[in-house]
């Protein structure tokens, strides 16, 4: 049978709850959020008085308030692409996020990919709002428009703003698509494709409190209640809201401390074909077949389901075709448990479509992991072709606690034009015999994308803490496991829960910083625990058709559009395109483009409105690694006055899944040893390298690391990182380590490549003529087999020319300039003669230590260059976190160029370094 997959993380954004304790207690109490618009709402939204008037008009439905509610600076939206992005989308980025955070699985800390699967209705508020608003009606098919409302962008964008790597992609079967999204991702997860999945669904109808027509035969209530199987039912109601799961393998729940909800033990989809009287007319056939198919991949018989989560649309029609299918697909799975109830939350929030099914999924599974079914509401007799009880099921109206476990549910969703899922969950049966926590300190941490938000989130933890006790072991695992780790951090350590709430609420009131302690204990057995998520700052962001009064927050004043910019000056031009691109009319020179919101498609349009106004070329991939306006003025002035600097790059050396492995280059800022170390890992991963500082710039070694940082940081913005180098790379690497740490960020691992110790440079400066004398050996070195006369004369680096004639090895490296090459080693080796590193580095270290033999070259190398032999032990007087030092066979050089040490080194570097 196949491994259950593990419902880890559950967030919802409902009618009447914004929260999943409050959707549970609504759920629990009989809550009915479906409610009577009032006349203002119905003319705020549109609806004419005729229609109001009408006999037929039902005025009910739900609504999310808050629907233009959006934390734009937490995601990196600016005002100006958040206000043209579907509500939708905006509220599932938040809503997989909040799953994220209740599943203890931070996105930047997860080890492999992560799959997002997701739907959503058609964006209706592009064509209500946005296309009836005259300022955005010639933008309708810009990018902007198209990304923030097209269904196609809702899973990649979440896998973009998080940085979640799997599979993405927005799933699409009416009703049922949510529910398709979950088995799509249970299949992922079981074929190894992903560690993990989002999966979730969202539906907001604009304008949200406009109520409907009643038709007969339609599928909307005459009443404007949704009534799932009772003798009263004539329709659905049209709902609003969002939900979102997160899925793991229950063996990687188990192993990573995580709370499960309950588990998929097995799910199916099909499609009715044409075996039904219409193509929107349901199945009995093929709502049987997918339930029993279901059935069998959970491999449990029907009479263990104690409850089952319907569709339960309340139709005329619907209600009574499904409760056949389920008899049916139950009898012929060994008949069903005696007393098994049905309900359907659509009586509860309404109908929500493409959300519709996840939902469900979220209420079965909180049934199983509470032990406990609300009551259905709206039910008070049967209808009469929906024979419940001689068939053995009932519905329950007051809250319900079985008197055995309840084990197992069923859910179904099912799509207009036939696509039926179906899914099986299982309880998850909690160990609560576990041994006390070891007794002394713990480190916990807390962290926020700015430093003003850290007091904030602190005091939330607090008030939490002092609330809702938990052991103080299972804090610091979902803490410093669960929590992304950003940019502004804070660690500390405390011995209790108490503790860490006072220690939390005392740095909320004063700003001190709480003590680590030098002993504490690692939570290896601790589990997660329910702990407040980010309290994102919310503000409006909205477009009002034009005929429309606004109800909502008011837009902030317009700014004129980019072609409408009139500047003098480079400066003023780049700052005032920039502001009217991103709508941030209080941007100024030195802020951050792309902290501001700025997203590639902003870029674009800026560089062509500079390219339109000046008359210039400029290079779209430097200028896009520039951050704030200023150094985007200071690069056009220079293109201008033809003398734009060089900027930092990279170089993709593999472009596997995950976050990247980032290497620096060795002295010279060839990257070719990397190329030979990733076609010996058998599954490299993401490998990125660094390319070489320019021959004119002459960097210390502080300055290469600030420019290498630069260019990592705009590739993965935060951390944790993985970084390393070989040689003289790998001394970057260390000081590159340095300066994210200082900046709060998180280095998992830093890799060094026989990377000499600071205490190998320590002296005087190498001469020229010694630097001279050094290049036949180190090519000869280098090169095994080239011929290299090593006694050759060298007055300049001019003369290696004629050193490399007839060697096919180095003709390419000849052919790219090989002077130019000498100089930046020359550069990078004066560099390291004048670094020592000023502070410890925390982070766990992995040193390749090269055992054989120094040959007679390289002994010379080193003595002319004035590096001392003192081993690698030195390196630990830098480092206060972990050092492992794994000897290699080769030397120096050979542990790169011959081909058999190069397959043993990369042998080792996959067995130390996670995801290789």
């Amino acid at each position: 049978m196949a491994e259950p997959i593990a419902i880890v993380g559950i967030a919802t954004h409902l009618p009447g709850a914004s929260t999943r304790e409050q959707f549970w207690t609504n759920l629990l109490d009989g809550v009915e959020s479906v409610r009577r618009f009032e006349i203002e709402e119905l003319r705020a939204a549109g609806v004419p008085q005729e229609l109001i008037d009408h006999p037929l008009y039902v005025p009910r439905g739900t609504d999310i308030p808050d629907a233009d509610q959006f934390d734009a600076e937490f995601f990196g939206f600016s005002p100006a692409e958040a206000r043209v992005t579907d509500p939708q989308h905006r509220l599932f980025l938040q809503t997989a996020w909040e799953a994220l955070e209740d599943a203890g699985a931070a996105p930047d800390r997860i080890d492999g990919p992560v799959g997002v699967f997701a739907a959503t209705t058609s964006s209706s508020y592009l064509f209500n709002n946005v296309q009836r608003n005259s300022r955005y009606q010639a933008d309708l098919r810009s990018y902007p428009v198209l990304i923030g409302n097209d269904k196609d962008f809702l899973a990649t964008r979440v896998a973009y703003k998080l940085g979640l790597t799997g599979p993405a992609f927005t799933i699409q079967s009416a009703c049922s698509s949510s529910l398709v999204a979950v088995h799509q991702a249970v299949q992922s997860l079981r074929t190894g494709e992903i560690v993990a999945a989002v999966v979730g669904g969202v539906s907001i109808n604009e304008p949200q409190t406009a109520g409907y027509l009643y038709q007969e035969g339609g599928i909307g209530a005459r009443d404007g209640h949704c009534r799932p199987f009772d003798r009263q039912a004539s329709g659905t109601v049209r709902g609003n809201g969002c939900g979102a799961v997160v899925l793991k393998r229950l063996s990687d729940a188990v192993a990573d401390g995580d709370r499960v909800y309950a588990l998929v033990a097995g799910s199916a989809l099909n499609n009715d074909g044409n075996d039904k009287v219409g193509f929107t007319a349901p199945s009995i056939a093929g709502q049987a077949a997918v339930i029993g198919t279901a059935l069998v991949a959970a491999g449990i018989p029907a009479g263990d389901i104690g409850y089952v989560e319907t569709h339960g649309t309340g139709t005329s029609l619907g209600d009574p075709i499904e409760f056949r299918a389920l008899s049916r697909a139950h009898q012929a799975a060994g008949g069903a448990r005696e007393g098994c109830l049905l309900g359907s939350v659509k009586a509860n929030i309404g109908h929500l479509d493409a959300a519709a099914g996840v939902v469900g999924l979220i209420k079965a599974a909180l049934i199983l992991h509470h032990q406990t079914v609300p009551p259905q509401i709206n039910f008070t007799d049967s209808n009469p072709a929906v024979p419940l009880e001689r068939n053995g099921y009932r519905i329950n109206t007051k809250a319900h606690v079985p008197d055995s476990a309840l084990l197992a549910a069923g859910v179904s969703s099912f799509g207009i034009g036939g696509t039926n899922a179906h899914c099986v969950l299982t309880r998850f049966a909690v160990d609560e015999q576990r041994s006390e926590p070891e007794p002394g300190a713990y480190r916990l941490r807390i962290g926020a994308p700015k430093a003003e938000a850290l007091p904030r989130i602190a005091q939330r933890l607090a008030d939490h803490l002092h609330l809702h006790p938990v052991r103080i072991d299972d804090l610091a695992r979902t803490l410093t496991q669960g929590r992304n780790s950003f940019a502004h951090a804070m660690e500390f350590s405390a011995e209790s829960c108490s503790a860490a709430a006072d220690l939390l609420a005392a740095f909320a009131h004063s700003g001190v910083r709480p003590a680590v302690a030098e002993i504490e204990n690692a939570p290896v057995h601790a589990r997660k625990v329910v702990l407040p998520g980010y309290p994102f700052e919310r503000r409006s962001y909205w477009i009002e058709p034009d005929e429309t009064t606004p109800t909502s927050v008011p837009e902030p004043a317009a700014v004129e559009r980019p072609a409408a910019v009139v500047a003098d000056g480079v400066g003023e031009f780049v700052l005032t395109t920039a502001r009217a691109l991103l709508e941030v009319v209080e941007l100024s020179p030195n802020d951050d483009f792309f902290d501001a919101g700025g997203e590639s498609i902003a870029v674009v349009d800026l560089v062509t409105a500079i390219r339109d106004e000046f008359s210039i070329e400029l290079d779209f991939e430097g200028f896009e690694g520039l951050r704030t306006v200023a150094e985007m003025t200071a690069y056009v002035e220079a293109v201008m006055a033809d003398a734009a600097p060089v900027r930092g790059g990279s170089v993709t050396i593999t472009a596997g899944a995950g976050r990247p492995l980032f290497l620096v280059p060795p002295a010279g800022g060839t990257n070719f040893c990397y190329q030979r170390l990733a076609a010996n890992l058998a599954a490299p991963g993401a490998i990125t390298a660094f390319t070489a500082a320019s021959a004119d710039e002459d960097l210390t070694l502080r300055q290469l690391a600030v420019r290498n940082v630069e260019e990592l940081r705009r590739i993965q913005p935060v951390g944790p990182y993985r970084l390393g180098g070989y040689s003289f790379g790998g001394n970057v690497a260390f000081e590159m380590a340095l300066q994210l740490q200082a900046a709060g960020q998180i280095v998992a691992g830093l890799y060094l490549f026989d990377s000499h110790p600071p205490a190998a440079y320590v002296g005087d400066a190498v001469s020229e003529t010694d630097f001279l004398a050094a290049l036949p050996h180190m090519l000869a070195t280098a090169v095994p087999g080239a011929d290299i006369d090593v006694n050759a004369v060298v007055t300049s680096v001019a003369d290696l020319e004629h050193l490399v004639a007839g060697n096919s090895d180095l003709s390419a490296i000849a052919r790219e300039g090989l002077e130019k090459f000498a100089v930046v080693w020359r550069q990078n080796h004066g560099a390291l003669k004048a670094y020592y590193p000023d502070r410890k580095l925390e982070a766990p270290v992995v040193i390749f230590h090269a055992t054989d033999d120094v040959p007679p070259g390289e002994l010379e190398v080193l003595r002319l260059l004035r590096i001392a032999q003192v081993g690698k032990d030195p390196w630990r007087q830098h480092i206060s976190g972990e050092v492992r030092i794994v000897e290699v066979p080769g030397d120096h050089y050979t542990i790169f160029t011959d081909a058999e040490r190069v397959r043993l080194l990369a042998d080792e570097f996959a067995a130390v370094v996670v995801g290789l």
